[in-house]
């Protein structure tokens, strides 16, 4: 896929991932990046990440920079922190934005709390990285069409909390 300067992401895909699953985010990553899709991972950007407040990096990284959420779910992805903050961002992100936003690929049976509800999903036990790459790849061509990134995040990390108040062009209730 080609970006153009008028994209209103910086990435086409974030993947989220363990520690431990990193040669598959690597091999992964490297097939999506021969098709000239633009990448975020976490080695990428290390320098940037760890210079800003890495939390509020995080969730706006996940919630708004990307078309797309790649998570690779494992036994080790619950455990880890980073992850945690990475999946609720994104999940924040998937219940405003009504396009496939978060895909998983399920690397053994471990399921995640509060994913089992993405519409993308593979298991790579099923199926060649090369066969998940190219569903990838139409997935992101699919949202290729979204207007932006949706509105600032309402969650409480980014300091972003929505009005209380009653706005005047709404009827009250």
């Amino acid at each position: 896929m080609t970006r153009d300067s008028t994209d209103p992401f910086e990435y086409d895909m974030a993947i989220s991932f363990a520690s431990e699953d990193r040669a598959v985010a690597e091999e992964v990553a490297g097939l999506l990046e021969k098709k000239h899709i633009h990448i975020f991972r976490d080695e990428y950007k290390a320098g940037d990440v760890w210079a800003k407040d890495p939390m509020d990096h995080l969730v706006n990284l996940y919630a708004r920079k990307a078309r797309a959420c790649l998570v690779l779910v494992s036994r080790h992805y619950p455990l880890m922190r980073w992850t945690e903050e990475e999946r609720t961002a994104a999940a924040e992100r998937a219940l405003r934005d009504p396009d496939e936003y978060i895909l998983l690929l399920q690397l053994d049976d471990w399921e995640v709390p509060g994913l089992a509800e993405a519409k993308g999903y593979r298991v790579l036990r099923q199926d060649s990285i090369e066969n998940i790459v190219n569903w990838l790849e139409q997935k992101l061509r699919e949202t290729k069409g979204r207007s932006g990134p949706p509105p600032q995040s309402h969650d409480l990390r980014s300091g972003n909390v929505p009005s209380t108040r009653l706005r005047p062009d709404r009827d009250r209730t």
